[in-house]
């Protein structure tokens, strides 16, 4: 096989990724109206959305009901729990002190005139963390709590019996099969 046939059928799918993001700007300033073809896009947004939710529900509760073991799985949440904390502290002394030293509004506008009430820590904490409702979990707009239920539900397959449990094997074969939509998905990137 020659090396341009090689390098093409290698790296195919991110050229026809640049291919389409190089024709949607062409497009985009030739007819910067094109409102048309925003369904083309949606619906690439919208498949992938509805992929999201499950596939990291599956991934991540699979990942913990198939380790080896359990106090394997609670070191690794630990350090997840401890890398995002921090990153979440830096995050947000940063963007403090940004806004210290490049405000962002001349007068924000005061609790009444916003219209938004105050809100206390457990109320933000809780709704942060969890839902009320589980089917309020199937939304990308929890993905939180979500990633909170996921990983209780993978220390309960853990606990359960682990890898050897149906439910573990069900979920590594989900999220095996939702792996697969998702490249199927990703076919259609270039033209969304």
């Amino acid at each position: 096989m020659s090396r341009s046939r090689r390098f093409i059928k290698d790296y195919w799918f991110i050229l026809s990724m640049l291919t389409g993001i190089i024709a949607g700007c062409i497009v985009g300033a030739i007819w910067p109206g094109a409102t048309c073809l925003e369904p083309l896009g949606t619906v690439f947004i919208n498949m992938m959305f509805c992929v999201v939710v499950p596939m990291v529900f599956c991934s991540i509760a699979s990942a913990i009901a198939n380790m080896s073991s359990a106090k394997r799985a609670g070191r690794i949440m630990g350090i997840t729990v401890g890398t995002f904390l921090s990153t979440a502290a830096i995050a947000a002394i940063l963007m403090y002190v940004i806004v210290r030293f490049i405000p962002v509004f001349t007068a924000a506008p005061s609790y009444e005139e916003s219209g938004v009430g105050t809100v206390d820590i457990g109320t933000l904490i809780i709704n942060f963390f969890t839902k009320p409702d589980f089917t309020e979990l199937f939304s990308r707009r929890a993905i939180l709590p979500l990633i909170v239920a996921a990983v209780l539900f993978g220390f309960g397959v853990q606990m359960a019996g682990g890898k050897e449990t149906l439910t573990a094997k069900i979920l590594a074969d989900l999220t095996n099969c939702l792996m697969k939509v998702i490249k199927l998905i990703t076919y259609y990137a270039p033209i969304g």
